[in-house]
């Protein structure tokens, strides 16, 4: 069978479901989003080099452009993580019929490398080699370069496929990558490592010596061997499903002794670590607490405590909002059951609050170490963790109580916008950006420690007045429960 065959079934398929209609409208929408994001980028490209070299004229353009490139492959290795989804499910109805593995293999492969991550760095590499390498270099180099930076592109894209199979079985290769990661961006902060000059000296090589575009390519075809003989080796049905991981689910029975609380709590966790939507969500969440070290030295520098402030609310409580936006709605499949029983309201949301506190001040724990690079991202941290616990977590519950949309599970939280409406995004904006602007106007016109202190007091005021805050809260679900069962049974 050819790939032409494979995808015209994918096209069938996409216009016979059953949404067929929205789904169309959504990718319209998404196509017309990344068009003017291509046209950004490639006007970013050709105005690169000018912009460079007004801001830095004092440095070669080239020079200067390469020392940045590790830069863009390590950072986008973690964003391709979370953006780019696996096709495997794609094939598992031809995996019964008589159709040979190679050509199913070679669709998986052709099919994973159609996403818009894998063009978007080919709209600044091709103008700016264009625009400025073939002019200074000349075109076997402006090739050679090319040709490097379109086999790197490809390296991350087949060693993310390859990760991201690893980590189905186990977490840890996610977990080694990262603290990899991290561990070189900590020596180059440190200035045992520098990333620039060894990014600079590697890419202007290849502009020097031709030849060396051999290395990449190399590379390049390596990862895809990698990944392509993992896939084969694991091209079943058992492999491609969540079957055999719902046998194997952990039971929290630590958890028992804190009673109906533990119990939600413990059957919350399950709910995360057995379903592909939330647990996408955990990742990312745990992604982010990284972010520190990409976004906190250049504002540190600068001394802009405001948008440091944005990014540890960011950090310490991405959970709460990655999780609490559908805190209700994770259950809407089986929420007209849950409802039957006796539930205490109090308790249950009690336990969603206690699960937030917990799982943030981990994040918090984590973060903590971001001190070393300066002691001020310390009581910021702790201003942020403090608010989003005494304050964002209950305007979170809040806000879900008006979150009527079912959600499915089993999809990934990748460019799904399955249950979230306009509610979400205001919430999402005004936990944000709304503290932050009052952060700004308070460190602005009073001073820094009366905007630490004042986010402090709120979100400790917060967590003093919980059960308070718990119990009205139950009497909102209450007002809005029957909007909330009717709206989950439209799927």
């Amino acid at each position: 069978m050819t790939i032409s065959v494979f995808l015209g079934h994918q096209w069938r398929s996409f216009w016979r479901a059953r949404n067929a209609n929205k789904s169309l409208l959504l990718q319209i929408i998404l196509g017309i989003f990344y068009f003017l994001i291509f046209l950004e980028i490639a006007g970013l490209g050709v105005a690169l080099p000018f912009l460079l070299k007004e801001k830095m004229p004092d440095k070669d353009p080239v020079a200067l452009f390469c020392s940045y490139i590790i830069y863009y492959f390590l950072i986008g290795l973690l964003f391709r993580f979370q953006l780019q989804e696996l096709p495997s499910l794609s094939i598992q109805p031809y995996l019964t019929q008589n159709i040979k593995r190679r050509s199913m293999l070679r669709f998986l492969n052709v099919r994973s490398l159609i996403h818009v991550i894998n063009f978007l760095p080919l709209f600044v590499f091709i103008p700016f080699t264009v625009v400025v390498i073939a002019p200074a270099y000349g075109t076997l180099a402006a090739i050679a370069f090319l040709v490097a930076m379109v086999s790197l592109v490809l390296n991350n894209h087949f060693f993310n496929m390859y990760i991201k199979r690893k980590s189905i079985n186990s977490i840890g290769w996610l977990i080694g990558i990262v603290l990899i990661i991290a561990a070189l961006k900590g020596l180059d902060y440190l200035k045992v490592l520098s990333f620039e000059n060894t990014s600079s000296k590697i890419f202007v090589s290849f502009l020097h010596h031709p030849l060396l575009c051999i290395l990449p390519v190399a590379l390049a075809i390596a990862t895809f061997i990698l990944n392509n003989n993992y896939l084969r080796s694991h091209l079943y049905i058992e492999e491609l499903t969540s079957n055999r991981k719902l046998k194997v689910s952990k039971n929290y029975t630590f958890l028992n002794k804190y009673g109906d609380i533990g119990e939600i709590i413990s059957l919350d966790l399950k709910l995360i670590f057995r379903n592909k939507r939330p647990k996408s969500l955990i990742i990312l969440s745990s992604v982010i607490l990284f972010y520190g070290f990409i976004f906190y030295p250049q504002y540190l520098r600068t001394g802009n405590f405001t948008v440091l402030f944005l990014f540890a609310l960011l950090i310490t409580g991405m959970f709460i909002t990655n999780y609490g936006q559908f805190l209700f709605a994770w259950q809407s499949s089986h929420f007209d059951g849950m409802m039957s029983y006796n539930i205490n309201m109090k308790q249950y949301i009690k336990a969603k609050f206690l699960l937030f506190v917990v799982v943030c001040s981990l994040q918090f724990l984590i973060a903590s170490f971001y001190g070393f690079m300066d002691w001020h991202i310390l009581p910021i941290q702790l201003a942020a963790f403090l608010y989003s616990i005494g304050v964002n977590s209950f305007i979170t519950i809040y806000a879900a109580t008006y979150n009527y949309k079912y959600i499915n599970l089993t999809k990934s939280a990748t460019m799904n916008f399955q249950g979230i409406g306009g509610t979400q995004w205001l919430q999402s904006l005004s936990i944000a950006f709304g503290p932050a602007v009052i952060f700004y106007l308070l460190f602005r016109f009073i001073g820094f420690w009366a905007a630490i202190i004042a986010f402090c007091s709120v979100g400790i005021g917060g967590l003093i007045f919980n059960d308070m805050l718990i119990n009205w809260l139950a009497g909102q679900f209450n007002i809005r429960k029957h909007k909330i069962l009717e709206g989950f049974r439209e799927r």
